[in-house]
């Protein structure tokens, strides 16, 4: 079990930095004292659910090769 929580936690890391400058949209507007390359919505939540999913699924299936389950 140990062993499944670290893979997870590997691959969650690996894939939400894949994840994270996907889907971004500059500000138009860049009022003074903001960055000119900052999001303007960076979608979070909606980010960590699709990490979430494909960590599992990705450690799913290395534990599944690794312990030869199948």
């Amino acid at each position: 079990m140990l062993t499944f929580l670290v893979i997870f936690v590997i691959f969650w890391w690996l894939i939400l930095f894949i994840i994270l400058p996907t889907g971004i949209d500059k500000q138009k507007n860049v009022k003074f004292g903001n960055d000119p390359g900052a999001p303007n919505d960076p979608m979070l939540k909606k980010k960590f659910l699709i990490t979430t999913i494909a960590a599992f699924i990705v450690t799913l299936i290395v534990f599944i090769i690794k312990n030869e389950i199948l």
